[in-house]
């Protein structure tokens, strides 16, 4: 009979005992470390109760001040150091900009201050500014921000005798003004001198309100005359006459006079017109030299037609100036001449057979165009048609923009029609009648559709407004 092992249960009891005894030893242990646990709870909780001194808060306090210091100097310096490199303008107006207390200066060229009446005088001054697609420079800052044409316009007789009011000067600003796009927004009003004067003696008593006017002598005089960046070795017309109503005008060598004609042949000078800026234009750039000028508006417009008049605008590899904007087109003259020399008979032929192949005839129209006659038998009356025309290529007539420019080439006015002398520019930028059988260079004259596309550029000369394809197929 085999044997049965039985299992001793009790045997197994002092092992379960043990295990339990080692449990309760375990717990024992933790409770014996929580009393230190506790004590270190309590320390730290002192340690956080205690207050600092008078001694330690200061110090604190003066490391957390250096420390503020010297995070704002670095961080003035960045920004300071930013604005610089990348050009960041505050928001605020150009006679602010112009009038900050370094720009005054005391003695040499630089822009002077007395009573609260600013003016530049001398030859090296940075007082450039570029608006509505043209270059100015600044007189000075009285009742708004005066400035000046930088380029001379065109060339007029003054008139016939005739007193400010009643000449051709201001018969044509009353036109030029219409340039301006909006000009109610940056223009306004100034007095301008409207009476005879002695210029030995200067006394403007008469003085009447216009948005556009020509130089004031003694604005001449003050900029330091014929050393003076006012001084461009052009002859140009000023607003003031004697009492016989003589024009006075600047001569190429920066001295002032007033022969106006020589019996009935009358001399055509220089239009440089003063406009008036209002106080409150908007600086947005530029630092007044000649390739930086003061801006105060931006140039986005997407289509040509939505431009100023005279900005520069680049076509089939020839750069032109806008001169005149309607409902059919807008007119550009081109900033230069043609490497060609023609009798005036055969110009508009060549322009309208051949030089057009050079163009893209699909984004041309037709421009109006008169050929008209200047002289004293009518009054110097520029805007006299004798006959009426359009073509797609023209050339320019006395009083047209911009004819200052450039030399010897042909005008689409009559000097003497008896004679068959039509006007030339001629080596010294004034109108000369010249036999029509002569050659002289071409300057032309198109007009682009309303919907051309501008791809890219500002409008300066440096970067014109570009439009147009650069690769012409020939027609």
């Amino acid at each position: 009979m085999e044997e049965i092992e039985v299992l001793d249960l009790d045997e197994e009891k002092p092992s379960l005992k043990k295990k339990t005894t080692s449990k309760k030893k375990s717990e024992s242990k933790k409770n014996e470390n929580k009393p230190e646990i506790q004590k270190e709870k309590n320390e730290s909780k002192n340690k956080e109760k205690k207050k600092l001194t008078k001694k330690e808060k200061i110090f604190i306090f003066c490391n957390i001040a250096i420390i503020l210091g010297i995070i704002g100097f670095y961080a003035y310096r960045t920004i300071y150091y930013y604005k610089q490199t990348h050009d960041i303008k505050d928001n605020i107006t150009l006679k602010e900009k112009l009038t900050s207390v370094d720009n005054i200066v005391y003695q040499k060229d630089g822009l002077y201050e007395k009573d609260g009446i600013y003016y530049y005088k001398g030859e090296e001054v940075n007082n450039y500014l570029f608006y509505a697609g043209r270059m100015f420079r600044i007189i000075g800052i009285d009742n708004g921000i005066k400035v000046i044409e930088d380029d001379i316009l065109t060339n007029l007789v003054s008139g016939i005798n005739n007193p400010y009011e009643e000449s051709t000067l201001h018969k044509w600003l009353d036109k030029y003004l219409n340039t301006f796009k909006d000009y109610e927004l940056f223009l306004k009003e100034n007095s301008f001198c409207n009476e005879s004067i002695n210029i030995d003696n200067y006394d403007c008593k008469t003085k009447n309100n216009y948005y556009v006017g020509l130089l004031d002598i003694k604005e001449y005089l003050n900029a330091g005359g014929k050393n003076s960046y006012l001084n461009n070795n052009s002859y140009y017309w000023t607003i003031n006459y004697n009492d016989n109503n003589q024009f006075f005008y600047v001569n190429d060598e920066g001295n002032i006079n007033n022969i106006n004609n020589k019996e009935e042949n009358y001399y055509s000078y220089g239009i440089r017109p003063v406009i008036t800026l209002n106080e409150n234009v908007s600086y947005i750039g530029g630092s007044g030299i000649i390739n930086d000028p003061f801006m105060i508006e931006e140039n986005d417009n997407a289509l040509l037609k939505d431009n100023s008049i005279g900005s520069y605008v680049k076509y089939q590899d020839y750069t032109f100036r806008i001169i005149d904007i309607d409902d059919k087109g807008i007119s550009l003259i081109m900033d230069g001449v043609l490497d060609k020399e023609l009798a005036y008979n055969d110009v508009l032929k060549y322009l309208n057979n051949d030089f057009i192949k050079e163009l893209n005839k699909d984004d041309l129209v037709k421009r109006d165009y008169i050929i008209n006659e200047y002289n004293y038998n009518n009054k110097y009356d520029y805007e006299k048609a004798i006959s009426n025309n359009n073509n797609y290529i023209t050339i320019p007539n006395v009083g047209d923009l911009y004819l200052n420019d450039y030399q010897n080439y042909w005008l689409n006015t009559i000097s003497d029609n008896k004679l068959g002398l039509y006007y030339t520019v001629d080596d010294n930028m004034m109108f000369f009648g010249d036999l029509k059988s002569n050659k002289h260079k071409i300057r032309p004259i198109i007009k682009l559709k309303n919907d051309m596309i501008v791809t890219d550029g500002n409008g300066t000369k440096d970067n014109p407004l570009i439009v147009g394809d650069s690769n012409v197929e020939e027609n």
